[in-house]
């Protein structure tokens, strides 16, 4: 997997506090670029690890080793902040009910095995939307997106 570097200022310190969970996320666009403007723009306030292209185009934003700013307002399992313990992927879509496309899931399969294999206390049941982390806030990734498939070709990589 070949990964695009196209930094963020749009970041903070972790505090040391480990990464235990991957957040998913839909750009609410058509383009990569329009998303990658906006992600970094610092006037939006906005950021995440990741992004990935419809065509299956990886960009890292942020090091995994900082905060990005993708959840807001959130919790998990009881813990709030979720910004702080987890690695947001955006996928490029406008939430159109139209489904992702087999390259981009299997990139962003491919890239959730990867985060898998550098943070231990990352397991599937900890790989979530953002609809599970905000709930009555945010609906992303949305009903087109296969959760079963794409933790199974998760599951399938790290095995």
């Amino acid at each position: 997997m070949t990964i695009i570097e196209r930094p963020s200022p749009n970041k903070n310190s972790r505090h040391g506090i480990a990464v235990d969970c991957i957040v998913l996320h839909d750009t609410g666009g058509k383009t990569a670029e329009s998303a990658l403007t906006w992600l970094t723009n610092p006037a939006s306030g906005v950021s995440s690890h990741y992004v990935v292209g419809k065509d299956g185009q990886v960009w890292r934003l942020v090091p995994e080793d900082e905060r990005a700013w993708h959840a807001g307002t959130s919790e998990l399992f009881g813990r709030s902040d979720v910004n702080t313990f987890s690695v947001g992927i955006e996928m490029v879509d406008d939430n159109d009910g139209d489904p992702y496309p087999a390259v981009q899931v299997a990139s962003a399969a491919e890239l959730s095995a990867d985060i898998f294999r550098r943070h231990e206390r990352v397991a599937l049941n900890r790989v979530v939307g953002h609809e599970q982390i905000a709930p009555g806030r945010k609906v992303d990734p949305g009903r087109d997106w296969s959760w079963r498939l794409f933790l199974l070709d998760v599951a399938r990589r790290i095995a």
